[in-house]
C-alpha cells in the first residue's frame, strides 16, 4: 500500500479527527512528509484538515461515503 492510500485508510478506519502529531507517532512518519501528503488528500477531497480547540493542533479527519449521504 502505497502512503496516501496507507495515510487514509488509517483515518476511514479511526472515524474521527485525530491530530497530526499522534498521526505521525502512530505512523512513524516525520511530520513535514506527513503534513505534504494530507495537504494532497485535501486537495483530492479525500480528507478535512482543520484546527482542533487548541490552535497548536492541527487535526485530520477521513471523509468517507457516509459523510456525502
Amino acid at each position: 500500500m502505497r502512503g496516501r492510500e496507507r495515510i487514509y485508510h488509517l483515518l476511514a478506519v479511526k472515524k474521527k479527527a485525530v491530530t497530526l502529531q499522534k498521526l505521525s507517532e502512530e505512523l512513524d512518519t516525520p511530520m513535514p512528509y506527513l503534513f505534504r501528503t494530507v495537504k494532497r488528500l485535501e486537495s483530492d477531497g479525500l480528507v478535512e484538515v482543520f484546527y482542533g480547540k487548541e490552535k497548536a493542533h492541527i487535526m485530520v479527519k477521513a471523509r468517507t461515503i457516509d459523510d456525502y449521504m
